[in-house]
């Protein structure tokens, strides 16, 4: 029975050294995961989207137009603001729309807007005081 003692009392600590050995070798391979190789790189597309320059012209009462510095070649976001910074107006400038394209805003009480033109990278923004030039309005209050 000593015999078996001394046995059992060396087979422990070998099983335990043996299964730690073993996770260990399980962690390894874990590890070693094969994954696919990368052959191409993609940017997106819109990285190379060139900044939008944009004039804006009065027309008069409430009106005004934009004008773009180049034809633009893909669509471009233009957002029309009142001046307490309600949007107004979200519309879409196409290629096949040219370089102008005129707003009427008759039906609104503000005459200063906020313009932001863009595309999926860069917008800029102007403001216009849409009123003739030299002409000063009268308020219907002071001609009573």
């Amino acid at each position: 029975m000593d015999e078996d003692t001394h046995t059992h009392r060396l087979l422990f600590p070998v099983i335990l050294l043996m299964a730690f050995f073993y996770a260990g070798s399980l962690l390894v391979r874990a590890q070693n995961v094969g994954r696919p190789v990368e052959t191409s790189i993609s940017f997106p597309k819109d990285l190379s989207t060139p900044i939008v320059n944009f004039d804006l012209q009065s027309l008069g009462n409430k009106k005004f137009k934009l004008v773009l510095e180049k034809p633009n070649n893909q669509l471009t976001d233009v957002k029309i603001y009142d001046i307490l910074g309600n949007l107004i107006l979200h519309d879409r400038l196409r290629p096949a729309d040219g370089k102008q394209k005129n707003y009427d805003f008759t039906h609104l009480n503000s005459k200063i807007f906020v313009v932001e033109v863009g595309n999926a990278k860069y917008n800029k923004t102007k403001s216009i005081y849409a009123n003739p030039q030299g002409n000063l309005e009268k308020s219907s209050a002071l001609d009573k």
